[in-house]
C-alpha cells in the first residue's frame, strides 16, 4: 500500500458541527480548509491505487451527507515530489534549499521545519518553468479529470436534469 495525498472541494462550508462529523468519521486522516478558495477536506490515505484512495474517500463523504465537487491533488512531501518529478530526495532537498538552481522554488505551506508540504501545482509549475520539464504524471491528472467529471454530472443531473438529458439526447449514440 502506498500514501496518496489529496484534497476534496465540497459545496458546504464547514461549520463547527460539520467539521465534528468529520473528525469523528476520518480521525487524524483529514485536515479542513475553509477560505476563499472553498471549502475543503485534505486527505493523507492509504490504498493499493490512486484511484481507490480517492473513490473511498469520496464515497464516506457522500455517506456523511456531504456534496463533493472535485478532487485536486494537492500536498506533497519532499519524497514526493523526488518521486514525481523522477528525482532523488537530495536532488530535490537542494532545490528546494537553494544550493541549486534558481533559487526560487515555492516555499512550504504547511508541515514543519522536519517534514515541510508544498503545493503540488506550485511545484510542478516551477518544475516546467525552470527545469523545463512537465512533470505532473498523465495517468494521475487523468484520473482526477476523469472524477472530477463524474462529480460534476452528478451536481447537473441534481440541479439541471432538463439540461442533462438534452446533453445526453443530442450526443448519445
Amino acid at each position: 500500500m502506498q500514501t496518496y495525498v489529496f484534497r476534496i472541494r465540497l459545496h458546504e462550508v464547514l461549520d463547527d458541527e460539520a467539521a465534528d462529523r468529520l473528525y469523528e468519521t476520518f480521525d487524524e486522516e483529514i485536515a479542513l480548509e475553509d477560505g476563499p478558495k472553498g471549502h475543503f477536506i485534505g486527505f493523507e490515505r492509504q490504498a493499493d491505487t490512486f484511484l481507490d484512495a480517492v473513490l473511498d474517500a469520496i464515497a464516506e463523504v457522500i455517506e456523511l451527507g456531504f456534496e463533493p465537487l472535485a478532487v485536486e491533488d494537492e500536498l506533497v512531501s519532499m519524497s514526493d515530489i523526488a518521486e514525481l518529478v523522477g528525482r532523488t530526495r537530495q536532488s530535490v532537498s537542494m532545490l528546494a534549499s537553494g544550493q541549486r538552481g534558481a533559487g526560487d522554488f515555492p516555499p512550504p505551506v504547511a508541515g514543519n521545519v522536519r517534514s515541510p508540504l508544498w503545493h503540488w501545482a506550485d511545484v510542478a509549475a516551477w518544475f516546467e518553468s525552470h527545469e523545463g520539464e512537465e512533470v505532473v504524471p498523465e495517468d494521475r491528472m487523468r484520473t482526477i479529470a476523469a472524477i472530477n467529471g463524474a462529480l460534476a454530472g452528478r451536481v447537473l443531473a441534481r440541479e439541471h436534469p432538463t439540461v442533462l438529458k438534452m446533453i445526453e439526447r443530442r450526443i448519445a449514440g
